[in-house]
């Protein structure tokens, strides 16, 4: 009799539903799929008023559905390193409006202007036949591992993982990219509440790239004075870790030119971050993130390049 009269309660509960993480599968309370997904690289998870729904974002993105909270707790002794859970909780509870905005500046964020003009086919497929491979400190996160450990470094604790690399997540964001109003900012996101989360507005030139770039260049400094020696960079732009790794070399030695010989249009950011990456006093690895799938890293990086924009159209609007 009881059961059936909270059955219209229960029925009501969201369905979260975990298509990468610890365990994948579908969890009707927060805690236990928050147990999947904190400090777990490259997790995809969201919230759904159905389980049928939340099921298909599981098999859409390469999942198969096979645990729900009835069994969850199988992962109950494991307590992740990550933001707290209230934090987080305001996130999901908000994500579809999250969602539907990221949508609407998507288009704006795509790397179209100077994706066609530095790497143009001719342009890439010379400076790729040129350039060496890339070094340790260059070299992409393929096996990116899960976080495990606060670990501080000087006066701040970061997020490590077993490898002992400080995770980072960074991101650039143009209003109107590629025109003349544009107004673009970069943020830089290394854990929930963390005193080193930066948002600013680009220098130079108001482009998407450009904020992808000096956000990068921004994170690793921060870093290194902090002391960190090794660094793992996650960021959503496939341009900006295709440059440092395979192009940029190739750019240099053919004087900052494209093979077609029309100068690199990003080469003040690049020669920065090319600074910041030069010497042994830090290793990096760079991992590619999908852009507004539930990745918190991402998500907040993101926030803050927004809101770097933002600044960046005030002060525009004050000259």
């Amino acid at each position: 009799m009881l059961r059936g009269l909270l059955w219209p309660i229960v029925h009501r509960m969201p369905f979260y539903a975990v298509a990468k993480g610890r365990i994948v599968g579908v969890y009707e309370t927060w805690p236990d799929c928050q147990r999947q997904v904190n400090g777990f690289t490259g997790a995809k998870y969201k919230k759904f008023p159905t389980r049928q729904q939340a099921e298909t974002f599981i098999r859409e993105n390469g999942g198969s559905v096979s645990v729900s909270s009835t069994d969850s707790n199988s992962s109950a002794d494991f307590q992740p390193v990550g933001p707290p859970a209230e934090s987080v909780r305001v996130l999901i509870d908000n994500y579809d409006e999250i969602n539907a905005a990221c949508s609407r500046i998507e288009s704006l964020k795509r790397e179209l202007d100077e994706l066609r003009g530095s790497a143009s086919s001719s342009g890439v497929t010379s400076d790729l036949a040129e350039a060496p491979k890339p070094s340790k400190r260059q070299k992409l996160g393929s096996t990116v591992k899960p976080i495990t450990k606060l670990q501080k470094f000087g006066k701040y604790s970061f997020l490590q993982d077993e490898d002992g690399f400080v995770h980072v997540y960074t991101d650039g964001s143009c209003e109107g990219n590629g025109t003349a109003a544009a107004c673009a900012g970069l943020g830089v996101y290394f854990g929930e509440g963390h005193a080193l989360n930066v948002a600013k507005p680009v220098s130079g030139r108001a482009t998407n790239n450009c904020g992808e770039i000096q956000a990068a260049s921004l994170a690793i400094r921060l870093a290194k004075e902090n002391g960190i020696k090794r660094l793992i960079i996650n960021t959503d732009s496939k341009f900006l870790i295709d440059s440092i790794t395979k192009w940029v070399p190739g750019w240099k030695r053919n004087a900052w030119k494209l093979s077609t010989g029309k100068p690199v249009k990003n080469q003040v950011d690049f020669v920065e971050l090319d600074r910041e990456l030069a010497g042994d006093k830090i290793e990096i690895r760079w991992n590619h993130v999908d852009a507004h799938c539930g990745i918190l890293g991402n998500e907040r990086a993101d926030a803050l390049a927004r809101e770097g924009s933002a600044m960046f159209r005030r002060q525009k609007a004050t000259r």
